[in-house]
């Protein structure tokens, strides 16, 4: 997963940069009025500024969506694995990729509601933020306000990630995918969100804390790290990811167990629990 990402952030960076500089730099122009307005220059100047920053958009909404695909396609395994591990079974890597294929498609649905989700709860947050800039006149007030009001929003989709977390690792453990995973993610979650929560908290401040260290370290301004800075951020966003999955996959069956369900994987990792009948042949055999 780290060396596509790599590859995939390299091809990023080598593809925006050219678009990039060139709209800094006709921006600049255009903020200084070196360029009088209405002049052929000036709307030169104006429509090609309108198409760097188009093919900057384009580029880097790619990069998005073939990160968040190719984190997606790696999470199945991470969870897989880590739930085969908790029910004390032994699966190769060569079992894994099939099975991989086999269900992708239910994590993936849930994948796009939970995006949905995100998109749903940004739009309210930038709708609730404009209102209060367009008619606030206190600059030191609104900044200090919208601090604020942001800690929170950030502070309250932890919360909500709980729910959506755990309705990835239960599309992927169980044959549910959608609507019907966040449902039951909602049911299974009950009188264990504080954990969820902290889960949440916890590796969103380490990863806060990852992010500035390596930021730090960049301000010595050493050859190439605008380069390698990224990379050291993005695998460790990736290592950070793949502890989370692991730990929801655990928090998954503690919920399980709270509620006084059966441990059990369904047929999408083959591990099914077994029945009394079976348990009673086991047992006359025996005799």
């Amino acid at each position: 997963m780290m060396f596509l990402s790599s590859i995939l952030l390299l091809i990023n960076i080598f593809s925006v940069k050219p678009p990039l500089e060139s709209f800094i730099v006709k921006a600049t122009i255009l903020v200084l009025s070196l360029t009088e307005s209405g002049s052929p220059e000036f709307g030169y100047l104006l429509s090609s500024l309108k198409t760097d920053l188009r093919l900057v958009v384009g580029l880097e909404a790619i990069f998005i969506l073939a990160f968040s695909f190719t984190s997606l396609i790696f999470a199945i395994p991470s969870i897989l694995a880590s739930g085969v591990t908790y029910c004390g079974k032994n699966v190769s890597v060569k079992e894994v990729l099939p099975r991989v294929v086999k269900l992708f498609k239910r994590p993936f649905v849930t994948w796009f509601y939970i995006m949905l989700l995100h998109l749903g709860y940004c739009v309210f947050l930038t709708a609730f933020m404009v209102p209060l800039v367009v008619f606030s006149s206190h600059m030191f007030t609104l900044s200090s306000f919208s601090i604020i009001v942001l800690i929170v929003a950030v502070i309250f989709q932890a919360y909500l990630a709980v729910v959506w977390n755990l309705a990835l690792i239960i599309s992927v453990l169980e044959e549910k995918w959608g609507i019907d995973a966040l449902g039951r993610a909602g049911q299974l979650i009950r009188g264990s969100m504080v954990r969820g929560f902290g889960l949440n908290i916890l590796f969103g401040a380490f990863s806060v804390a990852v992010v500035y260290g390596l930021k730090k370290i960049s301000d010595t301004a050493f050859s190439g790290s605008e380069i390698v800075i990224p990379l050291l951020i993005l695998n460790s966003m990736s290592l950070i990811r793949m502890f989370s999955l692991m730990a929801y996959t655990v928090l998954y069956y503690d919920c399980k167990e709270t509620h006084g369900e059966e441990l059990e994987m369904q047929e999408s990792v083959e591990y099914t629990k077994v029945t009394a009948a079976a348990s009673l042949i086991s047992s006359d055999e025996a005799c």
